[in-house]
C-alpha cells in the first residue's frame, strides 16, 4: 500500500518567495519513502510548470509538473464537455487549463465566466466579467479563499475578486477548488491504492477537502492562516508544528 501525500503549498511549503525551514528535508523524506506526493493548491495563478518550477526554485525540490494539482485544472474540467467559450478574471494558469481541454478564451461575448486569483485585476475586466455573469453566461470560480499566506502577512486572495463579481452580478459562482466536488473529484483520479492524508494551514480548504471524503486523514500546520488550533473547523487528525513534524506523524 502507498501512503498517498495532498501536500497545500502557501503556507506550508512557502510563503511567497520565502521557504518555510524544513520544507525541503520534509519533501525530500517523503520521496525517498515512497510516497505518492501530490502539491493541491487553490492558487490559480500560474501554470502547473511555472508551480513546479517555483517549488524547485523557493525550496529547492525538483517537482513535476504531474504533481501538480490545482483549483485552475479543477474549474477547466467543470467545463471540458460542453467547451463555451470563456472570458478569464484570472491569471495565466487558468488561461493554460482551459486551452488544454480546447476551449477558447475570448475578451467580450463569452458563453462562460472563470474568475481566479488576478494579481493584474483592472476594474474594466472586473466590470466586463460581471456584465458577462448578470447576463446569463456560466459562472465558474477556482476557489473562494478570501485572502492566501504571503511574506507579509495574508493577501486579497481570489474569493475577495470572486466575492465583487457576486455582488455585481447577483449570482454565486459554481466553485471547483478545495474543498468542493471537482477538486476532490479531480485528486481521485491521482491517488494510488492506500490511505489519503491532506496536510494544509486552512481549516476552511484543507481540512473540509480531508473531512468530506470518509477515509481521508488530515494534518493542520501552524505555519500559514492559524495560530490557535483549537479554534480550527472542521478539527485535524494532527496538529504539527510545520511540514516537517507533519511528515514525521504520518511516516511513523
Amino acid at each position: 500500500m502507498t501512503i498517498n501525500l495532498i501536500c497545500d503549498l502557501d503556507g506550508v511549503v512557502y510563503r511567497g518567495s520565502t521557504p518555510i525551514a524544513g520544507s525541503r528535508e520534509a519533501l525530500e523524506t517523503a520521496a525517498s519513502a515512497g510516497v505518492n506526493l501530490l502539491f493541491c493548491t487553490n492558487n490559480s495563478s500560474r501554470t502547473r510548470e511555472q508551480v513546479a518550477a517555483k517549488i524547485g526554485d523557493v525550496v529547492g525540490f525538483a517537482a513535476t509538473a504531474e504533481q501538480i494539482v490545482g483549483s485552475a485544472e479543477a474549474a477547466a474540467l467543470l467545463l471540458a464537455s460542453s467547451k463555451p467559450t470563456t472570458f478569464v478574471l484570472g491569471g495565466e494558469g487558468v488561461v493554460a487549463e482551459l486551452e488544454r481541454v480546447d476551449i477558447e478564451v475570448v475578451t467580450e461575448n463569452a458563453e462562460a465566466v472563470v474568475v481566479g486569483l488576478d494579481v493584474e485585476l483592472t476594474y474594466h475586466r472586473l466590470r466586463t466579467a460581471a456584465e458577462l455573469v448578470a447576463q446569463g453566461a456560466r459562472f465558474v470560480a477556482t476557489n473562494n479563499d478570501t485572502t492566501y499566506p504571503a511574506e507579509r502577512g495574508l493577501w486579497p486572495g481570489a474569493g475577495s475578486i470572486l466575492a465583487a463579481v457576486e455582488a455585481a452580478s447577483g449570482r454565486k459562482a459554481e466553485v471547483a477548488g478545495k474543498p468542493y466536488p471537482p477538486m476532490r473529484d479531480l485528486l481521485r483520479t491521482k491517488l494510488a491504492p492506500g490511505p489519503v492524508w491532506v496536510i494544509g494551514d486552512r481549516p476552511d480548504t484543507d481540512l473540509a477537502l480531508a473531512a468530506a471524503e470518509p477515509d481521508w486523514q488530515s494534518v493542520l500546520v501552524l505555519t500559514g492562516v492559524v495560530s490557535d488550533p483549537a479554534l480550527a473547523v472542521p478539527q485535524p487528525d494532527i496538529v504539527a508544528d510545520d511540514l516537517a513534524q507533519a511528515l514525521q506523524s504520518i511516516l511513523a
